[in-house]
């Protein structure tokens, strides 16, 4: 089964800049308050609140509460009347009869804003964990799901109306600031604006193994439909990070649904390791159909990879890596690093080399965050390095991650010219 992918959330936050229209991250606090608008461009009021529906997984918006003027009963507007959410507005088809359902009195309905936002954090055993600040909201394909609880510090800073200055003052926001919902717990139905505590299933220590890749784990939970309807609207880059980071059973299903040509787009940007390890779990006359469209470099290298347990490390090789030259700070490090991850396969260590490509010394990105930010690379770098040549074969380099615990092995020439990596998980093979 295939790790899920790093650049997943990456890939969909440039489609939050508007680069994928079919799919678009918002937080709650930033859309709520704002103007709703009907497709005539009349301003019928603000958006309230939302109605969702409470899921195992991942919750689904199901309407928009729409504050009206001069204390009118507000509207209970169905998500399916929904044209469009962005940051400064909400499109809503224009109502029949020129109005849409008021809210009734002493409707009990599961609202994000009213219920969720402040609430305490439990885990599994009872202790607090934190404070929900902010909702994370996913947009795709004209669905909208409920996917984390924001607890951190840019969220607080945005409530109190300070996002701009947050930006600016702190440091970017940590993944591990947004808890899943898919670890929060069903929510109690007694669940008030001011009674009640969202649980976890997890425990506090749990929460600082989790990475989430949104994208995949709600593909795994929609239905067969509705789930090759989203990944066909997928870019063929998007679509092969989310295909990678799927389930197995999930992955079988949207390959019997994609065609060879969409198929070969998707491949384009993935590695062997990755095509090879989706290609194992598919039946026999699909992966033979799948293997026909691979071509030169690539096609050989899948192949010796189905057939040989033992392969050199060449050819488990990631070709993409974090490279920076020794003489750049710590802070000029930060800006690339940034700028880079998003479209390299290894992002957990930097590797220092010079001019010619030759590997000098490397960083891990925990050491990078705890460094002087004046601090030159060449200065906190590690320079005794384990490496592997192209040709150590793959029994020789699990040893390697065995013995020393590395999540990534560098390949080097015999000029000590970097020429690849090896991540962790694609040496140890699946039985294993």
């Amino acid at each position: 089964m295939s790790v899920r992918s790093n650049q997943i959330r990456e890939y969909i936050q440039k489609a939050s800049l508007g680069q994928n229209k079919a799919t678009r991250y918002f937080f709650l606090t930033e859309i709520i308050g704002k103007k709703v608008q009907t497709q005539n461009g009349v301003t019928v009021g603000k958006l309230k609140d939302l109605v969702f529906k409470d899921d195992e997984h991942y919750p689904e918006v199901t309407s928009l509460i729409v504050e009206r003027s001069l204390g009118r009963v507000p509207w209970n507007v169905p998500w399916g009347n929904v044209v469009d959410v962005t940051r400064e507005k909400t499109i809503i088809q224009d109502p029949l009869e020129g109005k849409y359902p008021e809210i009734k009195h002493g409707e009990d309905q599961l609202l994000l804003r009213d219920k969720i936002l402040d609430k305490r954090i439990l885990d599994i055993e009872g202790f607090d964990v934190e404070v929900v600040y902010d909702i994370r909201l996913l947009l795709v394909e004209r669905k909208l799901f409920v996917v984390g609880a924001d607890v951190g510090r840019h969220a607080f800073m945005r409530r109190l109306g300070f996002g701009r200055i947050a930006k600016s003052v702190l440091e970017d926001a940590s993944k591990e600031d947004i808890i899943p919902w898919r670890y929060v717990q069903p929510l109690p139905a007694d669940l008030t604006g001011t009674k009640g505590d969202v649980k976890l299933n997890i425990t506090r220590e749990g929460l600082k193994d989790i990475h989430p890749e949104d994208l995949a784990d709600i593909l795994e939970e929609l239905s067969h439909d509705e789930r090759i309807h989203i990944f066909s609207a997928l870019d063929s880059e998007v679509a092969a990070d989310a295909l990678e980071a799927t389930e197995p059973r999930v992955q079988r299903e949207i390959l019997a649904s994609t065609s060879v040509e969409r198929a070969t787009q998707i491949f384009a940007h993935l590695s062997p390791v990755q095509i090879a390890d989706i290609i194992s779990i598919l039946p026999r006359d699909d992966s033979e159909e799948f293997l026909k469209i691979l071509k030169g470099d690539v096609a050989s290298k899948v192949h010796l990879l189905l057939s040989q347990h033992d392969v050199p490390a060449s050819t488990l090789a990631m070709p993409c890596f974090l490279g920076f030259p020794g003489d750049l700070t710590v802070e000029e490090a930060f800006t690339r690093f940034r700028d880079e991850a998003r479209h390299c396969d290894v992002t957990m260590y930097i590797y220092v080399i010079d001019e010619k490509q030759h590997l000098r010394g490397v960083v891990d990105i925990k050491e990078l965050l705890q460094a002087d930010p004046k601090s030159r690379l060449q200065d906190i770098m590690t320079r005794n390095i384990v490496t592997v040549a192209p040709r150590t074969m793959r029994g020789e380099v699990e040893a390697l991650f065995r013995k020393y615990r590395f999540r990534a092995i560098p390949i080097v020439d015999r000029s000590k010219k970097i020429v690849g990596v090896i991540r962790e998980k694609d040496v140890f093979l699946p039985e294993e």
